[in-house]
């Protein structure tokens, strides 16, 4: 599920721009598209039937961690070239990290509420010198991306919002090298839906799945595309058990995919469920899963489980506690209940670490207002530890693993909503 601090981010744009749209508006140039061959498409999937849906198993006692961490320390580091929110951030090969896109702040004189300028614009960190540096640009401006580092070196962008919060139905290919970009437009009967769910498959092939059928967010697709770089085909995979947006993805150990949450369109509901797909077979019937709550994020463990983090209960007024967690494991298609969690979580970022733990950024107070937190769940025992509080809460920035074990902590907002940061951080875990 996309971070529901960006969707509010979004909301909040689209508000400001009914107030101010004649004083504060903007254009893109795009650049010229780049058409791709097609290698034809598979026989339509028939409507899957959806599996029994598994029971989560009652939540256990806690259990003291057998691995207890030592807080983690924070320090200061180096600025971006400039402010931004909403990026999206991705580690290179090289162990430099791509900051991509993002939102920046409104320049010029606003009288009364602006719509915060999309950015194209794409720096980098190196951690050998320890700075930021301007990297060339996206084909077009986007923020609240998905990213995936291909095994070429290049980077798949797609999704995300353009200016004034309406979703982009595009992919684009971008080259750390050259610091360019260029979008990909699929062949004569392919159309991709606004903002869908990615992930890398096999042999450097994209699944491409469900996302909006129209740009302002009225409804949502059950259809699956499987893009191959190396030919630049693109053909039809599995339909999913349920049309979904803003979904998560998360591939297994076994090819398989693991599609998470989502909504069927803004302001309806999200999905308490996910589903198991298998990319390779057009015909597959998907396997639908039920969930405690809506989720946030998905991580893939080092034994190949797959820890699911939500939001735990909430209703319009405030943010209710505990959260939940469960752990899914393939060979069983089951869920376990694991934990409690501290806090509820924030943002959908969750890193796993070298040593197999996953760390958890930002947090929910009982009140709703983000708190500057850091859990790290143990998957040798099923607990979750508070190792760092105490700095800036992470609305609107990245977090990276970087090739030491430290985790680039870039931008965001500042102190209040409308602030945006450059300032870097360096968490140790």
């Amino acid at each position: 599920m996309r971070a529901r601090i960006g969707r509010l981010a979004r909301i909040g744009s689209i508000f400001s721009l009914l107030l101010v749209v004649a004083a504060c508006s903007s254009t893109a140039t795009l650049s010229p598209t780049v058409v791709t061959s097609s290698a034809g498409l598979a026989a339509p999937s028939p409507t899957p039937t959806p599996s029994p849906r598994q029971t989560p198993s009652p939540t256990p006692s806690p259990r003291p961690s057998q691995r207890p961490m030592a807080p983690a320390t924070v320090k200061s580091g180096p600025a971006m070239t400039v402010a931004r929110a909403g990026q999206a951030a991705v580690r290179l090969e090289d162990g430099r990290v791509l900051i991509l896109g993002g939102r920046t702040p409104y320049k010029g004189v606003c009288p009364m509420a602006c719509v915060e300028p999309v950015t194209a614009s794409v720096e980098v960190y190196d951690p050998s010198t320890g700075k930021f540096g301007p990297n060339g640009s996206l084909a077009e401006p986007r923020t609240d991306a998905r990213t995936l580092l291909l095994d070429d070196g290049r980077v798949l962008v797609s999704g995300g919002d353009g200016d004034f919060g309406t979703f982009l139905g595009t992919i684009e290919l971008y080259d750390p090298a050259s610091g360019t970009s260029f979008v990909v437009e699929p062949p004569a009967g392919i159309e991709l839906p606004f903002d869908p769910t990615v992930a890398l498959l096999a042999e450097g092939r994209v699944l491409i799945a469900g996302g909006s059928t129209d740009q302002f967010d009225t409804s949502a697709s059950d259809a699956t595309f499987v893009f191959d770089l190396a030919s630049g085909a693109f053909s039809n995979g599995p339909l999913m058990a349920e049309a979904r947006h803003g979904a998560m993805a998360t591939r297994l150990d076994d090819g398989r995919v693991l599609i998470l949450g989502g909504s069927y369109s803004a302001g309806r509901y999200d999905y308490s469920d996910a589903e198991l797909i298998d990319p390779s077979n057009a015909l597959t019937r998907s396997t639908l899963l039920v969930l405690q709550h809506p989720p946030i994020t998905s991580t893939l463990l080092s034994d190949g489980r797959v820890l699911i983090t939500d939001w735990g209960p909430y209703d319009i007024v405030g943010c209710t506690t505990p959260p939940v967690a469960e752990v899914f494991d393939p060979r069983t298609q089951g869920l376990t209940s694991v934990g409690p969690m501290n806090t509820s979580p924030a943002a959908s970022v969750a890193i796993r670490i070298p040593d197999g733990r996953v760390l958890l950024f930002g947090s929910l107070d009982a009140g709703c207002p983000a708190v500057d937190t850091v859990q790290a769940f143990d998957p040798d025992s099923g607990t979750f530890q508070v190792i760092a509080t105490g700095f800036p809460d992470f609305g609107g920035s990245s977090e990276t693993l970087l090739d030491d074990g430290e985790i680039l902590i870039a931008g965001g907002y500042g102190g209040d909503w409308g602030t945006m940061s450059a300032a870097s951080r360096l968490l140790k875990p």
